[in-house]
C-alpha cells in the first residue's frame, strides 16, 4: 500500500555524454521490446551531440522526469557512460491513475562500476528472473515528489531500467522471453516520420475516467488532447525545428472536431498566460501543412530554434494537480 502523487506532463533534455550516429526510424530502436503493451504514455529520443540534435522528451510525466535526473545520478560513476536511446512509460495500474513510471537508456554501461558505487550508497538487491535488482529509495531531495522505491536494472551491459517495480517486472518477463515490440505500439510510430528526434505517445484509457488530464482544464493542451483516443507529436531538430502532430479518434466525430484540434495545436504552440481560455476559433493562424481525414488529423509546423524553446518553457508550467493520497494493492 502506498499513496500516489503525480505533477505533470513537462519537457525534458538529457545532458550527459552522447552517442554520435544518424538519424534512424523509431521503429528501429533497440528499446521498443522492453515497453509493455498498453501504457498511456511513451516517449522517446536519439541522443546525439551537437545543439540541434541532442534528445529531448516533449510530454512525460512528473515522475518520468525525476527518473531521468536520478539516473544521471546513480550512474555518475561511469565516467564512461554512454547514452544513445531513451523512452519513458507511463502506465495506469488497478488504481486507474498514472502511477507506473519507468526509464529505459540504450548504450554503453558499466554495470559493476555503477552497481558498487549505488550499494556504497545503502542501496539493497534482490534477484528477479535471473537479473540482480538494486532497491533505489527515493532522494533526500524529492521525498516530497517521488514516492516510490524503484528498481534499477541493467542488463548486459547496454540497457538500463528504472522504474516502479510494476513496469519493470513487465520489461523484464519481455526480454527474458526475446518479446517482438508491441504491435499496437509498432502501428503508431509507423505514422511518424523516419527522421525525427523524438516522439511522443498518449493514449486515452478505455476506461470511463479520463487520467490523462491537465492542471489547466481549458489550456490549448488540455483541449488538444480531450476526446482524442490517440495524439502523436514528434520533433525534428535542424535549422529549423520541425514538429508533426496526429490525433485520432472515433469518425463520427466529424471534420469539424479535427478541424478545431488543428487551431488547438496551433494555440498549444503559441500559449499566452495559462489562465486564459481558449476558444476553439481563436487559432486564426492554423498549421500551414495539415490535412484531415474520416478519423484523424496530421499536421506540421516549423518553428525557430527559439520559438522551439519559448514553447519547452510553457511545457513546464503545464502541471497535472496532486492526486489525493489513495492507496493500491501490487
Amino acid at each position: 500500500m502506498r499513496p500516489l502523487v503525480l505533477k505533470g506532463l513537462i519537457a525534458v533534455a538529457l545532458t550527459g555524454i552522447f552517442a554520435g550516429y544518424g538519424f534512424a526510424s523509431p521503429l528501429s530502436g533497440s528499446l521498443l521490446s522492453l515497453v509493455p503493451a498498453g501504457a498511456q504514455i511513451v516517449a522517446g529520443f536519439d541522443n546525439r551531440p551537437g545543439p540541434s540534435g541532442h534528445g529531448r522528451l516533449l510530454l512525460t510525466t512528473h515522475n518520468n522526469r525525476l527518473d531521468l535526473d536520478d539516473w544521471q545520478a546513480l550512474t555518475g560513476a561511469d565516467s564512461r557512460r554512454v547514452f544513445e536511446e531513451v523512452i519513458e512509460v507511463a502506465a495506469s495500474h488497478s488504481a486507474g491513475s498514472l502511477s507506473e513510471h519507468m526509464l529505459l537508456v540504450g548504450g554503453r554501461l558499466d554495470r559493476a562500476r555503477i552497481f558498487h558505487s549505488v550499494e556504497e550508497n545503502g542501496a539493497r538487491s534482490l534477484e528477479f528472473l535471473g537479473e540482480r535488482v538494486l532497491l533505489i529509495e527515493p532522494f533526500a531531495r524529492e521525498r516530497n515528489d517521488m514516492l516510490d522505491t524503484r528498481w534499477l536494472v541493467i542488463l548486459d551491459n547496454h540497457i538500463g531500467i528504472l522504474g516502479t517495480p510494476w513496469l519493470v517486472q513487465k520489461a523484464l518477463r519481455r526480454y527474458v522471453d526475446h518479446s517482438v515490440p508491441d504491435s499496437i505500439l509498432e502501428e503508431r510510430l509507423s505514422l511518424l516520420r523516419s527522421d525525427v528526434t523524438c516522439w511522443n505517445v498518449l493514449v486515452q484509457p478505455a476506461r470511463t475516467e479520463k487520467n490523462i488530464n491537465f492542471a489547466q482544464p481549458h489550456s490549448a493542451w488540455a483541449e488538444l488532447q480531450q476526446d482524442a483516443d490517440v495524439l502523436l507529436v514528434s520533433v525534428r531538430f535542424g535549422s529549423k525545428v520541425r514538429i508533426d502532430f496526429s490525433i485520432h479518434a472515433q469518425a463520427e466525430r466529424g471534420t469539424e472536431f479535427f478541424a478545431q484540434k488543428a487551431a488547438f495545436f496551433t494555440d498549444a504552440l503559441t500559449a499566452g498566460p495559462e489562465s486564459e481560455p481558449v476558444s476553439p476559433n481563436a487559432g486564426e493562424n492554423r498549421p500551414a501543412n495539415y490535412s484531415v481525414e474520416s478519423n484523424h488529423l496530421q499536421g506540421s509546423v516549423e518553428l525557430s530554434g527559439k520559438q522551439f524553446e519559448a514553447w519547452c518553457e510553457h511545457l513546464y508550467r503545464v502541471r497535472l494537480p496532486q492526486v489525493p493520497v489513495s492507496s493500491r494493492g501490487d
